[in-house]
């Protein structure tokens, strides 16, 4: 597994885990509903990206697109080059942890990983206004996306669908 599909794949897993508590915040039944199909969307399409990294041309295009954002990050700040190093340390420790199934110490590890990407966020953001980077970005996109749509004709309406139920949720939560 590239770096980028275990980096992708822990961040999805983080993010579901923080939705999860979102989730038992809020009460209502229209949410919940909501709230459950937003999942179940997500999941299928998490599943369409997984087959799709499975792919040559997309694990290619993505390992590119990963080593050029890590040199881009590098290159703004001797901090952003410290935190890609202690992130990619902590991939290492977090696949050890999985293969020898010691999950508490992979609990600790999955908080600092979170912990050490959202102290990136900041450089990441930067990165992002560089029309380098965007074009770089939309190019792996491409390929990604392509590769999705070749998996299931229906990627691009349930992009589609995931936004609109993040806006209804949004509403909701306001």
């Amino acid at each position: 597994m590239t770096n980028l599909l275990y980096k992708t794949s822990l961040l999805t897993i983080l993010l579901l885990l923080s939705h999860g508590m979102l989730f038992a915040q809020t009460q209502g039944e229209d949410f919940q509903k909501l709230y459950s199909e937003y999942m179940e969307t997500e999941q299928r399409l998490q599943m369409i990206q997984q087959q799709a990294f499975e792919d040559d041309n997309v694990a290619k295009h993505a390992e590119e697109y990963s080593t050029f954002m890590d040199k881009k990050l590098r290159e703004m700040d001797t901090r952003a080059g410290e935190l890609i190093d202690q992130r990619e340390e902590t991939i290492d420790l977090i696949q050890a942890a999985q293969q020898e199934g010691d999950f508490e110490t992979l609990q600790g590890l999955q908080e600092g990983y979170q912990q050490i990407n959202q102290e990136l966020t900041p450089y990441l953001q930067q990165a992002m206004a560089d029309p380098e980077v965007q074009e770089k970005r939309f190019e792996f996109e491409q390929v990604l996306i392509g590769k999705m749509e070749d998996i299931d004709p229906e990627t691009l309406s349930l992009f589609e669908k995931m936004e609109e139920l993040t806006q209804k949720l949004e509403s909701l939560m306001r």
